[in-house]
């Protein structure tokens, strides 16, 4: 097409070249250009396009819009035919190129325009079914799609684009279309993506706050939408009218500011299309309708009074246009529902579940007031609010949600680049804390007992829990997302369909007809479940590029600091979309000869060390955000940091040198009896290890334990810096790790650096009974409280009674106040790791009562002190977790209380990174095997003549020392000897792996029913 007629009612302020040139293609994305093109520069939201001026030309652009001055030499040096234009409005002129180069394709339609906040899509899905009915073939573009003659576009926006607008509307010329309909949402007046369009009808649904975060202000979102009527209807040349809704406020106002022909509707005030009587039901709309010209009786699957009102706007504009009654009646009557606004999901007998794009506290509440009008049950509304939009509706649709539903459930919407739980907090200050309960996940079972809400993040979960909980006459509402096929997280869009979640988790826990037997809900408590929930979420934790930057002090050398993180992983085969990977090095591997790998997987960011920059610089890593630091170990460690600050649940620290695991689980089964716990799992207590468990904290959590370990000067200190700890307990101090630490003072220093880092307001737990622990003791300046045998401790036992293999019972004193209790565990140490758990637990405020019957439920764990009594009668302690001295005295003392006149026999493998006195320390437990009346001992490892020497001098018969070089001949020898009554303890350092022998032990001699850990 001619320069010159493309440009016809388009003022040129400047020309640079000539205007009688061929135009091959319009565009205003410069990837779009080829030779010949015409690139229109917009200034947009988030881009310039004048910024890409120089690669149009590149690409063969060769005519160039603009509204900005720029250098014209530098534009005649990448190309000397180029024409350039200035125009006062960019954006503008676009819509009017359009216009031309399609040749005015809206003047061949009979046009509608749809506006309002709610309402649009499904008056166009209306209107559509009655132009059918009618005979008329129609297009629509809105929200859901694009769509005519059979063909469906994807939508882009709920308004196309000027440009895309005049190209699909030729389209529709061209295939025979003659009745177009569009939605016309406030920001595409705004852009002016629809003022060069020809419109016949402008429908006005209602107005309600929505976007305020472009438009700022009521006043300004109804400016938008009355340009509509007053200036692009009128500007498109034809006999044009409005149709209002006059019981809408925003309406009347437009009625009386807009002269202009119009027509009204409504069901409150006097108008001109209304009901005279109506029904509603879940079974949907049975409607009398009145217009100036019939009466006529309706019956709409679509449901509530907001539908009732749809179908009026769309009987006004069909009456306005002349369109038969009849062909109105069966128009509505023919149409089901519009994909996502209310849809019904489930069977006959199930809950009735329904997916509705309500995004708005005002479209949330029309939705909710007329559910509440149909409802036989309970309503359980799951919803959450989208990122990067308007804030100021978050508290007003936590209000509106939790005020119309029984349980309203919080969740993920599009979070886009903010954090998902952020978004939640702000939609939490809307909801009345004084009469609506905050519950927990597993609080809730089948029943609501109370009018409340949850806080779930992962969406899916959510949707869950949702549907578990509810009953075949209550209704669930999923709210938000409607239509929507995917979910917004990052810049990134992942599959993701109410409707299809929703089917799958229906079918899944209900029958056709009722549902699933069980007693309680077909979801275990969320904590329990083997796929961890929200609890184990790989997309945890989100961040941005920038707080990145500052908690690791690293610089951006490729990608946007506003890149989100979902996720952190230091795994490659272990990738998630939108992670960040960070690699590690270690003795036998370096994590950064694997980036390739984790982009692969789904990484979006990578933190790397300085000197490995080179192997992320290349071609595969365009589109990925990197950023180097010095350290990846201790990047990580502050990512963790940034996290765990985050949060308000009480961080508790336990090291010690022997009993942390014990203790910690002791500590989380008493907390979990009452609160939500995560804790560090299996030998997560590292450097790696603890922030991967900071990782997966979230506001679900009451209570985070952590345990600590070391084996190297400096660790405690830093993993307390990560962790923040807000209760410190060191067990005890012996040696442990000297291979390391080197002495018992080093350990001291070690395992004190936990207080030493501690903030001031942090409370110590400390064993009043451990010299080492009371040096540290006596540093600490903050609040304390004491554990241990004295009266005087804080936390203290009494009255002890051993019960062989089946525990012991003592008294458990706590401030004065003395209970009873039973425990399963075995040991004095045991009951000193009790004491403990009981003193942190005490501090987290819990009953008395609670931690009793907390340490009264406790099981011992696996592979300490973990007593089995085989079908002989004999009995086997596993105590193989891990050894050091300190441990393996307190298994010897307990082995002698126990075997109460019996044999004893004790199988051992080497205790590791005791450093240089690892023969001494080795000896001094073979002395006292035998001091503590050890009948026999099979030895196994390199320091195996050192016990033996030890055990020796000690005064044991050289005959008793075996050293056997396979399980089966230690089993092979305990068969001849082990009688009803005698007693087995296996023990060694992890990496000996003796469990292997209490297997094959387990395995000759079998297990006595029902007593395998009592």
């Amino acid at each position: 097409m001619d320069l010159s007629h493309l440009m016809k009612g388009i003022e040129m302020f400047k020309v640079e070249g000539g205007l009688t040139s061929e135009v091959s293609s319009l565009c205003y994305n410069s990837k779009n250009c080829h030779e010949n093109s015409l690139f229109v520069a917009i200034s947009g939201l988030k881009s310039d396009g004048h910024d890409y001026i120089p690669e149009a030309i590149a690409r063969g652009a060769r005519f160039i819009v603009h509204e900005k001055e720029f250098s014209w030499g530098q534009i005649l040096n990448l190309s000397p035919t180029v024409t350039a234009i200035k125009v006062a409005d960019s954006r503008r002129a676009l819509g009017m190129l359009a216009k031309n180069f399609y040749r005015h394709p809206s003047s061949h339609l009979l046009l509608i325009g749809v506006t309002g906040t709610n309402g649009k899509t499904t008056v166009t899905y209306l209107l559509e079914a009655i132009f059918r009915a009618a005979g008329f073939s129609v297009g629509v573009l809105g929200t859901v799609n694009y769509r005519f003659k059979g063909k469906v576009l994807a939508a882009s926006n709920t308004t196309p684009e000027s440009f895309e607008m005049q190209r699909i509307l030729r389209e529709m010329v061209n295939d025979g279309v003659t009745h177009a309909v569009v939605e016309v949402s406030s920001h595409a007046v705004d852009l002016k993506r629809a003022d060069d369009c020809a419109f016949d009808l402008g429908i006005f649904t209602n107005l309600s706050p929505e976007h305020l975060d472009y438009h700022k202000t009521m006043e300004n979102y109804f400016q938008a939408k009355k340009r509509f009527f007053e200036e692009v209807l009128p500007a498109g040349g034809k006999e044009h009218r409005m149709i209002v809704n006059i019981d809408d406020p925003w309406g009347q106002r437009l009625l009386k500011e807009v002269a202009m022909a119009s027509l009204t509707f409504g069901m409150e005030n006097e108008c001109d299309v209304t009901v005279e009587e109506f029904n509603l039901s879940l079974e949907g709309i049975k409607a009398t309708i009145r217009t100036d010209e019939a009466v006529f009786t309706v019956s709409s699957p679509l449901l509530g009074r907001f539908n009732l009102y749809n179908i009026l706007a769309a009987t006004a504009g069909a009456v306005s246009l002349h369109i038969p009654e009849r062909c109105i009646r069966s128009g509505i009557e023919s149409f089901k529902n519009v994909p996502g606004r209310l849809e019904a999901i489930g069977k006959s007998g199930q809950p009735r579940v329904f997916v509705d794009y309500a995004h708005t506290s005002d479209a949330l509440k029309k939705v909710l007031e007329n559910l509440s009008e149909l409802k036989k049950g309970k309503i359980i509304t799951v919803f959450g609010c989208g990122g990067d939009r308007d804030r100021g509706k978050r508290p007003l649709m936590g209000e509106v949600a939790t005020t119309f539903s029984d349980l309203a459930v919080l969740t993920s919407d599009n979070p886009r680049t903010e954090d998902p739980l952020v978004i939640i907090r702000e939609i939490e200050m809307g909801i009345h804390a004084d009469s609506i309960r905050r519950y927990l996940p597993d609080d809730l079972d089948k029943d609501i007992p109370e009018k409340g809400y949850l806080v779930i993040p992962d969406r899916r979960t959510a949707i869950e829990k949702a549907i578990s909980l509810a009953g075949n006459s209550d209704i669930i509402l999923i709210a938000g997302k409607g239509h929507e096929d995917y979910q917004v997280i990052g810049d990134q869009r992942f599959p993701f369909d109410d409707r299809e979640v929703v089917r799958e988790v229906i079918n899944r826990l209900w029958t056709d007809q009722h549902r699933m037997e069980n007693s309680k809900s077909p979801l275990a408590p969320l904590s329990q479940r083997g796929d961890g929930g929200i609890f184990r979420n790989p997309r945890f934790p989100i961040l941005a590029g920038h707080e990145i930057l500052k908690a690791t002090g690293g610089t951006l050398i490729r990608g946007s600091a506003d890149r989100m993180f979902h996720g952190v992983s230091t795994d490659s085969r272990d990738m998630s979309e939108g992670n960040l990977f960070v690699p590690l090095k270690g003795e036998r591997f370096d994590g950064h000869d694997f980036l390739g790998v984790a982009v692969r997987g789904g990484a979006v960011g990578l933190l790397v060390q300085r000197d490995a920059v080179d192997n992320a610089d290349n071609e595969e890593f365009k589109d990925i955000a990197v950023i180097r630091v010095d350290d990846t170990l201790r990047a990580l460690g502050d990512i963790a940091h940034l996290w765990r600050k985050r949060f308000h649940a009480p961080v508790i620290a336990i090291t010690g040198s022997s009993g942390k695991t014990t203790t910690k689980e002791m500590t989380a089964h008493i907390a979990g009896l009452t609160r939500k716990v995560i804790k560090t799992e299996g030998n997560f207590n590292n450097l790696i290890g603890l922030p991967l468990t900071i990782f997966q904290i979230n506001d679900q959590h009451e209570v985070v334990i952590l345990e600590m370990g070391t084996n190297t000067p400096g660790e405690i200190g830093r993993l307390t810096r990560i962790a923040a700890p807000d209760i410190g307990l060191i067990t005890n101090i012996g040696p442990a790790h000297l291979d390391g630490l080197g002495s018992l003072d080093a350990i001291r220093e070690e395992k004190g650096d936990l207080f030493q880092n501690m903030a001031g307001e942090g409370i110590a737990i400390i064993n009043r009974d451990d010299g080492e622990v009371g040096v540290l003791d006596g540093r600490w300046q903050g609040r304390r409280i004491t554990f241990g045998m004295s009266r005087d401790a804080d936390v203290s036992a009494g009255n002890i009674i051993t019960r062989r293999e089946q525990g012991v019972i003592f008294t458990l004193k706590i401030g004065g106040i003395g209970q009873e209790i039973t425990m399963a565990t075995v040991g004095l140490h045991n009951i000193y790791n009790a004491l403990a758990a009981a003193a942190v637990c005490h501090v987290l405020g819990m009953e008395h009562h609670i931690i009793c019957r907390g340490l009264t439920t406790f099981k011992p764990l696996s592979g300490r002190m973990e007593v089995h009594r085989l079908r002989n009668g004999a009995f086997l302690i596993d105590d193989t977790y891990n050894a050091n001295p300190a441990s393996v005295r307190e298994a010897l003392k307990t082995l002698k209380d126990l075997k109460e006149g019996h044999e004893s026999t004790v199988i051992m493998a080497d205790m590791l990174e005791l450093g240089e006195r690892v023969e001494e320390m080795h000896e001094g437990i073979g002395s006292l095997m035998a001091q503590t009346g050890v009948g026999a001992i099979f030895l196994r490892g390199r320091f195996s003549w050192a016990v033996a020497e030890g055990a020796i001098r000690g005064g044991m018969p050289i005959n008793r020392i075996l050293l056997p070089e396979i399980s089966e001949e230690i089993v092979t020898r305990l068969k001849s000897s082990l009688k009803k009554g005698d007693w087995v303890l296996v023990k060694g350092s992890r990496k000996m792996r003796m469990e292997e022998v209490v297997q094959e032990i387990i395995r000759v001699f079998g297990l006595q029913p029902n007593t395998s850990g009592r």
